[in-house]
């Protein structure tokens, strides 16, 4: 059970600001909460304990005791605990206060697990805590929550930017360090939803260990490093460029395939065609292509068929069909 603590004027520079007990991640920009606090004040007292009759430690709101500090604030209204107040009464009291004034990112989560972990068992961290930290109870996310907090400080950052999946946590915690700083800089800069940074980091690891060697070597070659150059075309078309590179490298003759059928498409002039889509079966297995059509009216609907009726008396269309 937490109690309230007694409500107290503290000079701001007797807080320590450089003490990271209580911080699980960096601040960040801090513009809207300064303006906040500058209009309205701080609404909801920081929490803090005793360290000598003179000096404190943050154990929540630091983000606001910097904003405040940044707009020239000499003191501030805490409330403060006890010199001898448990570490884990400063955890629940972190975690309650914060959790209902914002949304803790994924980096902020796995730094209160893993501390967390250390006072309670996992069956109760997952059930009682998890859902404080908005995550659904599950032992699989506890899991990556503890694997990002192994992760080096440049990931967890991008963790905390929601640039990091929280499934490829335990991907990249399996790695050595030398791996893992190799795909950095490819993960800060393509930006790769949650799906396809797995499929990137998956596909990596099968073409290691396939070669024998590590995932720093082949995002060493020359034809991924080209992917991070800036000037090379936009994040999106360089992201999937450096998709499509590995995807050749793992399955070069499903790759072909794929290659081949989209330059039949171009030939018939179906691959960027504006009301109608050919794709091919799942994986290029299976019997059945799909193809979608786009029309307004009847009229639009018959030239468009008259077309395909064309088009499949064609040896190219025999020959799309049959990859």
């Amino acid at each position: 059970m937490i109690v309230a603590a007694p409500l107290q004027e503290i000079p701001l520079s007797a807080l320590d600001l450089e003490d990271r007990s209580f911080v699980f991640s960096p601040p960040g920009d801090l513009t809207r909460l300064q303006d906040s606090i500058r209009e309205v004040g701080m609404l909801n007292p920081p929490w803090l304990r005793s360290i000598t009759d003179r000096q404190w430690q943050v154990v929540s709101g630091f983000k606001r005791l910097l904003a405040a500090a940044r707009l020239g604030w000499e003191q501030v209204t805490a409330r403060v605990l006890p010199g001898d107040t448990p570490e884990a009464r400063c955890l629940l009291i972190h975690l309650h206060d914060n959790a209902f004034n914002q949304d803790f990112n994924h980096q902020e989560r796995a730094l209160l697990a893993v501390r967390l972990l250390k006072h309670w068992d996992g069956e109760t961290v997952i059930q009682k805590f998890l859902p404080c930290l908005g995550l659904a109870p599950s032992f699989a996310l506890l899991e990556r929550l503890q694997a990002l907090a192994s992760l080096d400080e440049p990931l967890q950052q991008l963790a905390a930017q929601g640039r990091l999946a929280l499934p490829a946590a335990p991907l990249l915690a399996a790695w050595e360090r030398e791996d893992r700083d190799a795909v950095t800089p490819f993960l800060e800069r393509l930006p790769l939803s949650q799906s396809k940074q797995e499929e990137f980091l998956q596909g990596l690891d099968l073409l290691a260990r396939r070669g024998g060697t590590r995932p720093a070597a082949i995002l060493s070659r020359e034809e991924f490093r080209r992917h991070l150059q800036e000037d090379s075309g936009t994040p999106q078309a360089l992201a999937a460029a450096a998709r499509r590179l590995l995807q050749r490298l793992v399955s070069p003759r499903f790759s072909a395939a794929l290659e081949a059928f989209q330059a039949g498409l171009q030939r018939l002039g179906l691959r960027h065609h504006p009301r109608v889509r050919l794709q091919p079966p799942p994986a290029l297995e299976g019997p059945d292509f799909h193809l979608e059509i786009k029309f307004r009216d009847a009229g639009e609907l018959q030239k468009l068929l008259d077309e395909l009726a064309r088009l499949v008396r064609e040896e190219e269309f025999n020959t799309l069909t049959r990859i």
